[in-house]
C-alpha cells in the first residue's frame, strides 16, 4: 500500500497493564529475545504463579506475535493480566483519500469468507464516527486441530485522518475483554503527535 500523500504524524498512549508494544520494525534483531523475555515477564505478576509450560507457551506465543512487526504498522499484543491472549492489535493511520485508504476500506467491508459477520457504526468521543466489522472464520492448520479465528477491524475518520485498527486472534475470552480496552485505546491515539 503506497500514497503520494504525507502519513500522519501521531503517538498512542495505551494501558501498560493490558497491552504489550510490539518493537518497531527498525529495531535490531538482537532485541528480540529481551523483548520475548519482558513480555513472559509481564505475565508473571498473574494472581497465579506461572508454570514452566505456561512460560514455554507465552514464549512460543511471543516469538510469533514479535514475527508480525512490519514498517509504518504499531502492533500491541493484548495481554490482560491473568488471561492467556493470542490477540493481535494493529494500527495504521493514513491520509482519509488515497490509494492506501482505498484498499484498507476495501479490506475491512469485503467479503473474506467469514461466518456471522456484523457490522455496527460506533461514536467515539475522541475521533468521530467510524464502522467497527466483527467476523469469525474456521481454519484448519495442516496436522492441527481446527481453530476458531475471530477479527475485528474499526475504521475512522478524523479530519483528513483514516484510523485503521484491527484484533486478531484465536482467544475468544480475550476478545471479551479486549471489548471494555477498545474506546481507551482508540482514545489514546494523538494526533499531531510523535513518539
Amino acid at each position: 500500500m503506497t500514497d503520494s500523500g504525507t502519513r500522519p504524524h501521531w503517538g498512542l498512549d495505551y494501558d501498560a497493564a493490558q497491552f504489550i508494544a510490539l518493537p518497531p520494525a527498525e529495531a535490531p534483531a538482537s532485541e528480540g529475545d529481551a523483548w520475548v523475555d519482558a513480555a513472559v515477564a509481564h505475565y508473571e505478576g498473574g494472581a497465579e504463579p506461572l508454570t514452566d509450560q505456561d512460560r514455554a507457551a507465552l514464549q512460543v506465543t511471543a516469538r510469533a506475535v514479535l514475527s508480525m512487526v512490519e514498517p509504518y504498522i504499531t502492533r500491541l499484543w493484548f495481554a490482560p493480566p491473568g488471561l492467556y491472549s493470542d490477540v493481535l492489535v494493529s494500527i495504521v493511520l493514513t491520509p482519509a483519500v488515497g490509494e492506501t485508504a482505498d484498499e484498507l476500506i476495501a479490506q475491512v467491508t469485503g467479503d473474506l469468507g467469514a461466518t456471522s459477520p456484523d457490522a455496527v457504526m460506533v461514536e467515539t468521543t475522541s475521533h468521530g464516527s467510524g464502522l467497527l466489522v466483527r467476523r469469525t472464520s474456521g481454519v484448519q492448520p495442516e496436522n492441527a486441530q481446527a481453530l476458531l479465528v475471530a477479527q475485528w477491524d474499526l475504521l475512522l475518520r478524523d479530519g483528513g485522518v483514516l484510523i485503521a485498527v484491527n484484533a486478531m486472534g484465536t482467544t475468544m475470552p480475550a476478545f471479551a475483554l479486549l471489548e471494555g480496552e477498545l474506546a481507551g485505546l482508540v482514545d489514546g491515539i494523538r494526533l499531531g503527535a510523535e513518539d
